[in-house]
């Protein structure tokens, strides 16, 4: 018995485009990185001399189906800088604005929590 807590490692692109799966990657006990977004990220892992692999790897959605290891970006169809330049009030092409938008609005559904009995619209 390691008596261990779960650790997330959730960020705003993630939240912004619903990339993620539900009550998957975010089912977390703590997260120490919440707010960050991917930049800041690799920034902090650089910073702290983390292996260059563990922020330098190109990131893939793992559960893809009959596409392993098929890249976030193109799964996307916009770029990380994008999302953290688009998080960060700067200016992006209207192409990829449209996007993230077009995805936040997509899977609202994954930031709601889950209806009950209790909870249903009525």
């Amino acid at each position: 018995n390691l008596s261990g807590i779960v650790l997330g490692t959730d960020h705003p692109a993630e939240n912004v485009t619903g990339f993620y799966t539900k009550y998957g990657d975010g089912a977390a006990d703590i997260a120490p990185i919440f707010g960050l977004n991917k930049r800041q990220g690799r920034a902090l892992l650089k910073y702290l001399d983390a292996p260059q692999q563990l922020y330098e790897k190109i990131p893939t959605a793992d559960l893809e189906d009959n596409q392993p290891q098929l890249p976030d970006e193109v799964a996307l169809v916009v770029t990380y800088d994008e999302i953290d330049d688009y998080l960060e009030g700067k200016t992006i092409s209207s192409t990829a604005s449209e996007k993230i938008e077009a995805l936040f609005i997509k899977n609202a559904h994954k930031r709601e929590l889950a209806y009950t009995r209790f909870t249903w619209p009525k």
